[in-house]
C-alpha cells in the first residue's frame, strides 16, 4: 500500500498584497504568543520550516490561518511521509537558503504518519500555538458555502416601554440610571437579533459603564467651567482631549467587544495605542493639511484598523479593502453635494419655495448614499476565516427608511424614536449576510476551546465603558 503524502510549511518572509509587514509580525506574534526578537528572528529569515509532516487536512489549516493574518506561505509536499524527531534542521552552508531553527514555543512536534493519528496529534502538539481550523477539508469538500441571513424579532412598542422607563429613569437620577437604561437597551437590541438560530448577547455591567460616563461628565464640566472662568484654558482641555481620544477609542472598542458574544463565544479587540494615534490623529491632521486630499485614506485607515484588529475568540477579522474605494465614495458624495447645490439654485431662480424642498432633498441623498455604499464597502470587505460577511443596502429603500422616520420623529415630537431605532435595526438584519464555509456550530465549539486552553481572553481587557 502506498504510503499517505506529508506535508511541510515553508515561510519565507513574504507577505500578502494588503497586508503591512509591521502589522503581519504583530499579529504572529500575539496569536502564536511569540517573543518580539523571535518574530523578528523568524521573519528575518530567508527559509522557516514551520512545521513538518503534515497531513493535507492538518496542512490546509496552517496554510488558512497563516495567510488570514498575511503571511505568504507554502507547502512542500513529499512522498512518502517520514517522521521528523526534530523540530526544525539547518542546511549546509553550501544551500542557497537557510533554515531558522524556531522558538521553542512554535517549534513543531513529531507526530504519527497516519492520517487519522497524525492530525489527532498535530492538535494536541499546537494547542498552544495555533488555533483548530475553521472546518476541516472534508467539510470544506462536502458542504457548500450558504447564505445566512441576520434576523431582528424586536418590535417598536416592546421597545417603547422600555424606552420610556429609561427616559423618565434617567431624568429623575439626574443621569445616573443612564448607564443602566443602555444595558437595557443593547440587551433588547442584541438578544432580539440572531444568525442561524443562535441570539448575540450584551455582557457588560452597568456600574461599569457608569464609572466611565462619570469620567466623561467630569471632562464636560471642566470645559464648560474653563470656557466661563478662563477661556484660555479651554483651548489646554481641547489639545488634551485630542491627545487622549486615541487611547478612549481603543478602551472604548475593547469594551465594546468584550461585553459582545455570539454562541458562547466573546469578541475581542487587539488594537494597539502607537497605531491608534496614527489612525485618530495623525492621518486626520494629513487630511487636513493636503485640504481633505487625504481624508479617505485617513477613513480607509480607521477602519482598516477597527474591523482588521477585532476577532471572535482568538479567529482575527480581516479587512479587505483598498484605499480607492473610500475615494470613490468621497466623489459620489462631493458630486451629489454639487449637483444639489446647483439644482437647489435653479428650483430657486424657477419658484423660489422650490430652493427650500431641493436642499433638504439634497442632504437626505447626501446622507443616504454616504451611509449606503459605507455599510455595503464595510461588511462586503469583511471575513471571519473561511466566511464572509456581505451586504446589500440599498440607496432606494434606505432612503425612504430615513425620510420616513425624519418626518415621524418631527411630527410626533420625538416620541417615535422607539419604532424609528426598531426600523432601522430590521432594515440592517435584513440586508446583512453571513456566507459559511463550513459548520458554524464546530467553529464556535473550536474558537470556545481556544480561548479556554490560553487561560482566558487575550489582550487587554477594560471594565470602563467611555461611551465609544
Amino acid at each position: 500500500m502506498m504510503a499517505e503524502a506529508s506535508y511541510t510549511l515553508v515561510f519565507q518572509g513574504g507577505i500578502l498584497d494588503g497586508f503591512e509587514r509591521e502589522q503581519v509580525m504583530q499579529r504572529f506574534g500575539q496569536l502564536f504568543r511569540v517573543s518580539a526578537e523571535d518574530v523578528e528572528k523568524i521573519f528575518g529569515h530567508p527559509r522557516v520550516v514551520l512545521k513538518r509532516n503534515l497531513d493535507r487536512a492538518a496542512a490546509d489549516a496552517f496554510l488558512g490561518r497563516l495567510a488570514g493574518i498575511g503571511m505568504a506561505v507554502r507547502l512542500d509536499e513529499a512522498q512518502p511521509a517520514t517522521p521528523d524527531p526534530l523540530p526544525v534542521s539547518r542546511t549546509s552552508d553550501a544551500d542557497a537558503t537557510r533554515e531558522a531553527p524556531l522558538p521553542a514555543s512554535v517549534a513543531p512536534q513529531p507526530t504519527a504518519t497516519s492520517q487519522q493519528s497524525g492530525a489527532s496529534d498535530l492538535r494536541a502538539a499546537t494547542a498552544s500555538v495555533v488555533p483548530t481550523p475553521l472546518v476541516s477539508s472534508a467539510a470544506r469538500d462536502n458542504d457548500q458555502p450558504r447564505e445566512l441571513p441576520f434576523e431582528f424579532s424586536g418590535n417598536g412598542f416592546e421597545f417603547f416601554r422600555i424606552w420610556i422607563v429609561n427616559l423618565v429613569l434617567s431624568i429623575v437620577t439626574l443621569g445616573i440610571y443612564s448607564a443602566w437604561a443602555k444595558v437595557r437597551t443593547q440587551r433588547y437590541f442584541y438578544g432580539n437579533t440572531r444568525c442561524e438560530g443562535a441570539s448575540f448577547a450584551y455582557l457588560a455591567e452597568p456600574l461599569s459603564i457608569l464609572k466611565g460616563r462619570l469620567i466623561a461628565f467630569a471632562l464636560v464640566l471642566v470645559y464648560i467651567l474653563a470656557d466661563g472662568f478662563v477661556p484660555l484654558l479651554r483651548i489646554v482641555v481641547t489639545l488634551v482631549f485630542l491627545a487622549i481620544f486615541p487611547w478612549i477609542m481603543v478602551r472604548g472598542l475593547a469594551f465594546r467587544n468584550h461585553n459582545s458574544a455570539w454562541r458562547g463565544v466573546r469578541f475581542g479587540f487587539d488594537g494597539r495605542l502607537g497605531e491608534a494615534y496614527r489612525v485618530f490623529l495623525l492621518w486626520p491632521i494629513a487630511g487636513a493639511i493636503t485640504l481633505g486630499l487625504l481624508l479617505p485614506y485617513a477613513a480607509y485607515r480607521q477602519q482598516q484598523f477597527i474591523i482588521g484588529r477585532s476577532r471572535y475568540g482568538v479567529e482575527p477579522l480581516r479587512f479587505e479593502a483598498r484605499a480607492g474605494a473610500f475615494y470613490m465614495i468621497a466623489l459620489a458624495v462631493i458630486g451629489i453635494g454639487v449637483g444639489g447645490f446647483l439644482l437647489s439654485m435653479l428650483a430657486g431662480a424657477v419658484f423660489p419655495p422650490l430652493s427650500l424642498v431641493a436642499m433638504p432633498a439634497a442632504y437626505l441623498a447626501i446622507f443616504a448614499v454616504s451611509n449606503v455604499m459605507i455599510t455595503n464597502l464595510r461588511y462586503n470587505s469583511t471575513a471571519l476565516g473561511a466566511h464572509l460577511l456581505q451586504a446589500n443596502y440599498r440607496f432606494g429603500s434606505y432612503a425612504m427608511l430615513m425620510l420616513t422616520n425624519t418626518l415621524a420623529l418631527g411630527l410626533t415630537f420625538g416620541l417615535f424614536y422607539p419604532w424609528a431605532k426598531v426600523r432601522s435595526a430590521r432594515y440592517a438584519a435584513e440586508h446583512i449576510s453571513l456566507v459559511a464555509d463550513g459548520d458554524l456550530d464546530a467553529f464556535a465549539a473550536a474558537q470556545r476551546e481556544q480561548v479556554s486552553a490560553a487561560g482566558g481572553e487575550i489582550g487587554d481587557l477594560f471594565d470602563v465603558d467611555l461611551g465609544i
